[in-house]
C-alpha cells in the first residue's frame, strides 16, 4: 500500500481532508497519530461531495494548531482509500506500533503487519528506525 503524505503548513490547508491518518510531529519525532475517518480534519458541520460531517478539530482548535505549526510542530496527512487493501484502523495501528509517539496511549491489540511505501512529503520521523 502506498501512503502519499502531504505536509500542511496551516489549519486551512488540512481542514477539508477526510479519510486520513494524520501525524503531529515535533523535532522529527511522532508526537500524536490520529485519524479523521468519519469526519473532516477541521471546521464545523458541512457537506462536500455528498459527505456530511463535522471536523475532528473544529475551528475552536484552529489557534492551537496554528500556534503549534508556527513554533516547531509539523502536521502531515495521508488519505486512506476506503476500498483499499487495509482499513484505516489497521494502518493507524501499524504506524503507532512501529513509530511510537509521545501522546498515543491506546493499548494496541497486536498490530497487523502490513507493507507500506511512503511517498510525497514523508514525515522525517518515518525515516528513523525505532
Amino acid at each position: 500500500m502506498i501512503l502519499t503524505w502531504k505536509k500542511c503548513l496551516t489549519y486551512e490547508q488540512a481542514r477539508n481532508y477526510r479519510n486520513i491518518i494524520y501525524l503531529h510531529e515535533w523535532y522529527d519525532k511522532p508526537f500524536y497519530w490520529g485519524k479523521a475517518h468519519k469526519s473532516f480534519f477541521g471546521g464545523h458541520m458541512r457537506e462536500m461531495a455528498g459527505f456530511r460531517a463535522s471536523g475532528r478539530y473544529n475551528v475552536g482548535y484552529r489557534h492551537w494548531i496554528e500556534g503549534c505549526l508556527k513554533h516547531g510542530a509539523s502536521l502531515y496527512i495521508t488519505e486512506i482509500d476506503q476500498n483499499g487493501e487495509y482499513t484505516i484502523d489497521e494502518v493507524e495501528n501499524y504506524l503507532i506500533a512501529n513509530y511510537p509517539s509521545e501522546m498515543n496511549r491506546k493499548p494496541l491489540k497486536s498490530a497487523k503487519i502490513i507493507n507500506l511505501t511512503h511517498f510525497g512529503e514523508v514525515p522525517n520521523s518515518l525515516f528513523k528506525s525505532v
